[in-house]
């Protein structure tokens, strides 16, 4: 692993401590060292070998939900079974000391919150839960998995006679929290995009909407994204590392 950039270090520190409104969107980068794997990483990402559009849209799901569950078991297995990292833990820091002032993740894992995170707004959903497609009632993603189970045809039907979605936003599905998320990017001085390809839209603009107004970004991601050459700091390191060692030289680790 490189060695950490202190000067980087010191510099977002700095802009932190500076900003009046921070805001930070996370992306899957921001999972994968806590063991789940992220989308678009050569080979390794989630839909290397998936067309998510067959197995993960709102389409596939009505079309076939046994199918649909196949894919989808899985992952919220996958999901009861992992814990925080810390640059969870280092975002939480930060909130909890005045620093962030909210937290916009793409994440669907829960992670954040596990990690003390308070205001945080998930526009893709939360696969700890399931929402039925027909009435709206809420469970949980283990009654979920106890429904599907326990039938026959491996599909989790409501007693209304609809059938349980996992409570994220598939594709074809319209974002959730996304007229907050936006207010909340247009507030800022200060901008975090960390862990997240910037490839999704809608949410691959919410950084610009802090550009817009003169504020300033921090890129902290692995791979390179098209908004590289406007942001004030890019970081290619470790990211728990990294937001640990900010956390640090800001005296609040």
């Amino acid at each position: 692993m490189a060695a950490i950039d202190q000067k980087k270090i010191e510099r977002v520190g700095e802009l932190l401590r500076n900003s009046e409104y921070t805001a930070c969107l996370t992306g899957a980068g921001v999972s994968t060292a806590s063991g789940i794997p992220d989308f678009r990483t050569p080979g390794k990402g989630l839909w290397a070998n998936v067309d998510p559009i067959v197995v993960s849209s709102i389409e596939a799901f009505q079309e076939n939900p046994a199918r649909f569950y196949q894919f989808y078991v899985p992952r919220i297995l996958e999901l009861s079974e992992v814990s925080p990292n810390p640059a969870h833990y280092a975002l939480a820091r930060l909130e909890s000391s005045g620093y962030l002032k909210v937290l916009i993740t793409q994440n669907i894992d829960n992670l954040h919150q596990k990690a003390g995170s308070q205001n945080v707004l998930e526009i893709h959903g939360n696969l700890s839960q399931a929402i039925c497609a027909r009435c709206g009632k809420k469970i949980s993603s283990q009654q979920l998995l106890e429904k599907i189970e326990n039938s026959e045809r491996k599909i989790p039907y409501c007693t209304c006679g609809g059938v349980f979605k996992p409570d994220v936003v598939l594709f074809g599905e319209m974002l959730s929290n996304l007229e907050e998320a936006v207010a909340e990017a247009s507030k800022t001085d200060l901008f975090l995009a960390i862990g997240s390809s910037l490839q999704v839209s809608p949410a691959n603009l919410l950084p610009e909407y802090s550009l817009a107004r003169q504020g300033e970004l921090i890129i902290i991601n692995y791979m390179e994204t098209h908004l590289d050459s406007r942001a004030t700091v890019v970081v290619k390191q470790d990211i728990g590392t990294f937001l640990s060692e900010v956390c640090k030289y800001m005296k609040i680790w």
